[in-house]
């Protein structure tokens, strides 16, 4: 069995795994039936079939849901805030408050939401990269084929209130996955998109247009040059003759040099649509790790196949051993190949490259970390100053005939209250007075320059680049 989808609750509030740690524990085999029924051993014991990751990413920090309080909890990791946010509440006790509390509460929520508006637009743009990528267009077999790996639509849409955030578009798809044929959801332009020259049939009613979003394990993909590829998938055919494609994975590991992958000898006959649905076979992969250049899993071909070419001697015990030759990894770009078929494998936060990019971080500036330690060593120093005043306060407090009755109109002497206690209070409302030693308003300053030097390196002249006509966007201006 594998591990099953994380709720929908759970993927608005938080972010994707982790890399390097799954909260839901380690991953677990998976087999993918191609042109063939789910065996009983592949339900649980409540007759469902697997779940797997949805091939939808997100890599933005935050949700709807989860921004303020994430938001807040992230700013609150500042020393600063915690000592204005401490001060703040001492206002509020009347035995200690030296003005209005107001005042020192619209400081503080000021520079909390000049933050969370600027946290908030760099998080929008990593929202909309992610919408960008979830739509980019992609071809799925279609015409009838039917994927048995896929669930069926009511047990993708969320139960209870999440349906009001749940969007149907596309949830349903044909029963291969796809939304329709490129010829029926859009402009002839679009159509063109995905015509090729070839004998694997593009031009057909046999394949469909559909959005990387709405790609599911077990799914046919085929994908042209030129096209990055959607999922990891296992290659079953290309237009070479011996099934050999060439990619660019310069998104994966920078690395611009082209790698051969390789189709396994039992598939490179699959040249139409009608071979690839009539093909039948089960694949065993590996449980979804991080390792790019690591793949261990085998291929069983099944009997049945009304275009076996494929010269199996043992009937339905062939089985071809798979490596990383042959997986197409999501994020790779197919190269001076003119087509390339693959099965789908692993979608979404199970892909590799999703694997290794791991949870947004928040980042933090060396000035920021610098501030840290030198407000600290400011609250040392402000603590030396409430303490001698509270304790200078207590002693000429405790005096029958203290100087300060010469200054203060209603002084109290000793018989009033204690000294112990009038020095006690004489520490906080001191912090107060003395707050100015950690001043809010450079981290109001601090803020706003770091809008206007982003502004500025987005428009500078010298980082533009004329011929693809970009210029420089900061990406995240805590940096």
């Amino acid at each position: 069995m594998v591990k099953t989808r994380r709720s929908w609750p759970a993927r608005l509030f938080t972010s994707r795994r982790r890399a390097d740690a799954d909260a839901d524990g380690p991953g677990q085999e998976r087999s993918v039936y191609v042109n063939t029924p789910l065996p009983a051993a592949a339900f649980d014991a409540r007759g469902r079939a697997p779940q797997y990751s949805p091939n939808q990413i997100r890599t933005a920090k935050y949700t709807v849901l989860s921004f303020v309080p994430k938001n807040i909890f992230e700013q609150f990791r500042r020393a600063a805030n915690i000592y204005f946010l401490f001060l703040l509440i001492l206002q509020f006790v009347p035995a200690v408050t030296t003005g209005l509390p107001g005042l020192s509460a619209l400081a503080l929520f000021t520079i909390i939401a000049l933050t969370m508006i600027k946290d908030g637009y760099e998080d929008s743009k990593r929202s909309t990269s992610d919408r960008k990528a979830n739509r980019a267009p992609a071809v799925v077999l279609g015409g009838g084929w039917v994927n048995t790996n896929k669930p069926p639509a009511h047990a993708l849409r969320p139960r209870g209130p999440m349906r009001l955030v749940w969007s149907d578009s596309g949830a349903e798809g044909s029963v291969g996955g796809a939304v329709a044929h490129p010829a029926q959801t859009g402009t002839q332009q679009q159509h063109n998109r995905y015509r090729l020259d070839g004998d694997i049939g593009i031009g057909s009613n046999e394949w469909a247009a559909t959005e990387w979003r709405h790609i599911h394990v077990g799914d046919i993909v085929l994908v042209r040059d030129g096209d990055a590829v959607p999922a990891d998938m296992l290659l079953l055919n290309t237009s070479d003759e011996d099934g050999t494609c060439f990619v660019e994975t310069k998104n994966l590991d920078g690395e611009t040099n082209l790698k051969t992958k390789h189709a396994p000898a039992a598939t490179v006959h699959l040249t139409s649509p009608q071979r690839l649905a009539a093909f039948r076979c089960v694949i065993d992969a590996e449980p979804p790790n991080t390792q790019l250049y690591s793949f261990k899993g085998s291929m069983q071909i099944l009997a049945g196949d009304g275009y076996g070419e494929y010269d199996g001697n043992n009937g339905d015990a062939a089985r071809d051993a798979l490596g990383v030759d042959n997986l197409l990894l999501r994020g790779s770009v197919v190269r001076n190949t003119q087509w390339a078929v693959g099965v789908v494998v692993f979608t979404g936060d199970d892909t590799k490259v999703m694997m290794n990019t791991g949870e947004t971080p928040s980042k933090r500036s060396r000035i920021e970390r610098m501030m840290n330690y030198q407000v600290m060593s400011q609250f040392a120093l402000l603590f030396v100053l409430c303490f001698l005043s509270a304790v200078l306060g207590g002693i000429y407090y405790a005096r029958p005939n203290s100087f300060q009755a010469l200054f203060i109109v209603d002084f109290e002497s000793s018989s009033g209250k204690s000294a112990p206690l009038y020095g006690f209070l004489t520490f906080w409302t001191s912090l107060i007075l003395y707050q100015t030693v950690v001043p809010i308003s450079l981290y109001v300053t601090i803020e706003v320059v770091k809008t206007f030097q982003a502004y500025f390196i987005s428009q500078d002249i010298d980082m533009y680049h004329a011929p693809t006509d970009k210029r420089c966007k900061p990406q995240a201006w805590n940096l």
